[in-house]
């Protein structure tokens, strides 16, 4: 990577591509070069409209230190698993209907074949959801984290740590085709584990750099084709106006009264 904060904006229209995180309720960051900082987008965008301008740099308590407009609240979350895991330095959390899916029955990964066999034993499930924004709840969802590279929030959606950007939006990418092809298994019957023997052999192959490196490049090389960098380097006003924060957290509060 050469330009951290523009393969970051590469990387929202990558998850984008493969429609994770569409919407205005996904969130992906990138931990500063300051070390106690992140890189996330506007509040109010969806990931496939990213660009570079648009993203803005903030400490672990979401005070701005570079970039214009706003960000999620929510984000809180980030922060506190930032500052709990020095190793994390991209973060995930989306709502596909794969992972919701899974974790709504209360099931974690099954190491069926090598992809999710790269998830054995780096993945809890969080049973209790409470949103940071209304109960402020984000250190109970890092603590759930532990030391694990992802969660799976029952009843709510998937959040996915990464060693490095592209360790991160790869690992998002497989996480959500494993979440898939299992509940397709679990219908058609037993999902069997592979053999014990395999798993540390796989896992070394398919956790590795080399692996998520050249799924990065070739990402990369599918967006270009596919004519959806476009624009990432536009520094023109957005088309629409970011969610005001204090009217989010208005509209909070008066949930929290009912």
């Amino acid at each position: 990577m050469t330009d951290p904060v523009r393969d970051l904006a590469l990387a929202y229209r990558i998850l984008g591509s493969f429609k994770i995180g569409v919407g205005v309720l996904a969130h992906l960051t990138m931990r500063g070069t300051r070390g106690s900082t992140f890189w996330t987008y506007q509040l109010g965008q969806s990931v496939e409209e990213v660009r570079t301008a648009d993203l803005v740099e903030v400490d672990f308590d979401l005070k701005p230190i570079s970039g214009p407009g706003k960000v999620n609240p929510s984000l809180s979350i980030h922060g506190k698993i930032y500052s709990a895991r020095p190793d994390v330095q991209a973060i995930i959390h989306h709502h596909g209907a794969n992972g919701v899916a899974l974790g709504a029955i209360g099931a974690s990964v099954i190491p069926f074949d090598q992809h999710a066999a790269r998830w054995h034993e780096e993945i809890a499930l969080a049973e209790v959801y409470e949103s940071p924004l209304l109960h402020g709840q984000s250190a109970s969802i890092a603590d759930a984290l532990g030391d694990m590279k992802a969660l799976l929030l029952k009843h709510h959606g998937v959040l996915i740590t990464g060693s490095c950007l592209a360790d991160a939006v790869v690992s998002t990418i497989e996480l959500d085709n494993v979440c898939g092809a299992q509940l397709k298994a679990m219908a058609a019957g037993e999902v069997q584990s592979m053999p014990a023997a395999e798993l540390a052999d796989v896992k070394q192959v398919m956790g590795s750099s080399i692996y998520y490196e050249a799924a990065w490049a070739y990402y990369l090389r599918r967006l270009h084709r596919l004519g959806l960098d476009r624009g990432i380097d536009d520094a023109s006003p957005m088309g629409f106006e970011a969610v005001d924060v204090d009217l989010a957290r208005d509209y909070s509060a008066s949930v929290r009264e009912k």
